[in-house]
C-alpha cells in the first residue's frame, strides 16, 4: 500500500491545471493507460479520478505516472 506522502507526490505530478479545446480552464488528470488526460471542473474531482484509477493500473503504467 502506498503511503499518503507518496500518493500526494503522484497526484502533484499527474493532476494539473490546463486549458481545454475551447480555452476554458480545467483540471487534467493523466491517464497512464491511454496516455491522455481526463478533464474535470474541480481539483477534487480530478484527484478522485486519479485515486480511483490507481488500483486498475499495472506496475508498468504506475511507473509511467
Amino acid at each position: 500500500m502506498i503511503k499518503q506522502a507518496q500518493i500526494q507526490e503522484y497526484i502533484n505530478k499527474n493532476v494539473t491545471k490546463t486549458k481545454d479545446e475551447l480555452g476554458n480552464t480545467v483540471w487534467a488528470t493523466f491517464d497512464a493507460r491511454e496516455g491522455d488526460d481526463f478533464h474535470s471542473e474541480t481539483y477534487q474531482e480530478a484527484v478522485s479520478i486519479f485515486v480511483r484509477n490507481w488500483d486498475n493500473l499495472t506496475e508498468q503504467e504506475k511507473n509511467n505516472c
